[in-house]
Parts: C-alpha cells; sequence; structure tokens
C-alpha cells in the first residue's frame, strides 16, 4: 500500500488536469519484447487499437487507491485506466526522480526498460506535456480498463482500506475470530480484514504487536487483536509519510534487517541483541523475533484451564 499511495501521489502531482494526447501500448526501453503489445500485463483481452481508442482524448480527473489498486479516473464516455503493479510494477514520469523501493528499483533512462505503457498527457501550464510510463520486469502487473472501478473486481472484492476507512476493532474481532488461518495469512488476503498489507507490512505489523505470524487468528486474545490493528494502521500511515522511502523508515524496524534472505536463514540479530528468526508461513518468507512474538493468549488461556 505505501508504495502505491506514493505512485497515486505522483499521478495526482503530473497526471491530473491533464488530457491524453499520445497512448503508446507496446513494451519500450531496451526489454526482450521491445516493440510488442503485452497481453499479459494489459488488457484481459482486450486488443491494442480498442485499448488505445479507449484512453486517446480523455482528461485525468483524478488520480486514486484502495488497498495495492490504482486508477485514474477519466472524463467523458468509457472506462477508466485501473493499473496493480504486482510485485514489480512502477509508475514513472519523465524528468522526476524515480521511485527506488527496496525490492526492485526504475531506471532512469526514458522510457524505463520494460516499460509497458506509455502517456503523453497535454494541457499542463504553460502548455507542457508530461509523458507517464508503466514499466513492469517481471510481469506480475496489470493494466486494466474499468467502466466503474470501484463497483467491478479487482476494486469491489477488497476488505476495508486501512488509510482511506480503516475497519473498527470490532469488525477485527469479528473477521479473527472466524479465522483458524495463520494471523499472517488473514493479514495477506486482501478481501479479509484488511486490504493493502504486503509481505514485509504484515512481518512488521506483527512484530510491532507481539504476535507471532503462525498464530490461528482465532486464538488472539482481544488484547492482541487490538494490539494488531494499532499496528496495521502505525505501519501503513508511518510508511506513506514519507513516500515509502525505506531510508526514512524508523531505524528499529525489521524492515531493514529482512531482505536477501530465506526462510532457513540463521544468525541475523537486531541492534538490541535480538535474534531475528525466518520460517514460511502461507507461502510467503517471514521475519519475526521468537522472543517477542507470542501465539495466541486464549489457546494459552485454554491449555491452563484444561491442566487445571
Amino acid at each position: 500500500l505505501p508504495e502505491v499511495e506514493a505512485m497515486r501521489g505522483l499521478m495526482e502531482r503530473h497526471a491530473v488536469g491533464r488530457t491524453i494526447r499520445k497512448v503508446f501500448a507496446r513494451e519500450s526501453g531496451g526489454g526482450p519484447r521491445d516493440g510488442k503489445f503485452d497481453d499479459k500485463v494489459i488488457g484481459e483481452g482486450v486488443k491494442e487499437p480498442a485499448f488505445v481508442d479507449a484512453l486517446l482524448g480523455r482528461r485525468v480527473v483524478a488520480a486514486k487507491r484502495l488497498g495495492k489498486q490504482l486508477w485514474l479516473e477519466l472524463g467523458g464516455e468509457g472506462p477508466h485506466l485501473l493499473v496493480h503493479c504486482g510485485m514489480t510494477g512502477s509508475l514513472a514520469v519523465d524528468g522526476v526522480k524515480r521511485f527506488n523501493f527496496e525490492s526492485f528499483s526504475v531506471d532512469e533512462a526514458w522510457p524505463p526498460r520494460f516499460t509497458k505503457l506509455q502517456l503523453e498527457l497535454g494541457g499542463g501550464s504553460g502548455g507542457s506535456v508530461a509523458k507517464v510510463a508503466f514499466a513492469d520486469p517481471r510481469r506480475f502487473g496489470k493494466i486494466l480498463l474499468r467502466r466503474d472501478p470501484a463497483g467491478e473486481a479487482p476494486i469491489a472484492e477488497l476488505a476495508a482500506d486501512p488509510l482511506v476507512a480503516p475497519p473498527a476493532l470490532a469488525t477485527f474481532v469479528a473477521v479473527l475470530g472466524r479465522s483458524s488461518m495463520p494471523v499472517k495469512s488473514l493479514l495477506l488476503d486482501q478481501g479479509k480484514v484488511v486490504c493493502g498489507v504486503g509481505n514485509w507490512i504484515a512481518d512488521e505489523v506483527l512484530h510491532k504487536a507481539g504476535v507471532h505470524p503462525a498464530a490461528p487468528a482465532n486464538t488472539l486474545s482481544d488484547r492482541q487483536i487490538a494490539a494488531l490493528r494499532d499496528a496495521v494502521l502505525f505501519v501503513v500511515r508511518t510508511a506513506v509519510k514519507v513516500d515509502a522511502d525505506a531510508a526514512r523508515f524508523p531505524k528499529d524496524w525489521l524492515f531493514h534487517f529482512r531482505w536477501g534472505v530465506g526462510p532457513n536463514s540463521s544468525g541475523v540479530t537486531l541492534p538490541d541483541g535480538s535474534l531475528l528468526a525466518f520460517s514460511e508461513v502461507g507461502g510467503r518468507t517471514t521475519a519475526f523475533v521468537p522472543s517477542r512474538q507470542h501465539m495466541g493468549e486464549k489457546a494459552a488461556a485454554d491449555t491452563v484451564g484444561e491442566a487445571a
């Protein structure tokens, strides 16, 4: 979510209020598919001419986001442009410093390597032109057309956004209480309790809340669930406040120590000497601190009760 919100802000500053004058929907920038329309990333079966025609001449009215989904609301008749970045997709604007996220970066050339779509937008002050590109080397991203983005899949299937409309504590309690899946897996499920939580955010949230990532969700006490909700809001808001610039994240975050490791890694310690452990939860490499993160208190209480 923080990375996508940073891109939404980029579009708000450089695309909103402008009109799409040119659309180039073929790969450019020197990747292996240069000159080809990438129908794995663009469309859902829409052909290149129809895709281009749907955008040309349309004014960008707003840049919106829910969870990891970003869309440009366009004026006039026709669909709006929806962008899902996947693992390595990113928006860039010519002449504006690129985003440099921890897991990937976009090169400074124009167009960037692995660019799938370029838009040229006119109507800026003094007749200025803005050039926007979407680049995605691993091709997990999606560029889609939607007539009602918020009312159609995938956006309509999302849970509450922790930045835009955070769910109440009662919602957290109800959703977690119905599920026996590992709490990390539940956080990563975009349709369960919140959307926009990715792998590193889930680990950061669970560490701050003191909850073990593998704890079954329905074994967490109300106290643990309240701590979890507070941690979700804190981590998301903190990362968004600095435009997802990892160099400005709090120095005690796990984020700074988790990269370049796998589920079998060992010997990584935090500055205070705490051991950082790695495992696999829900198919994702997971970083946690065993000495601080505990299983569900309901399960522990039940065990004590049975022993008595």
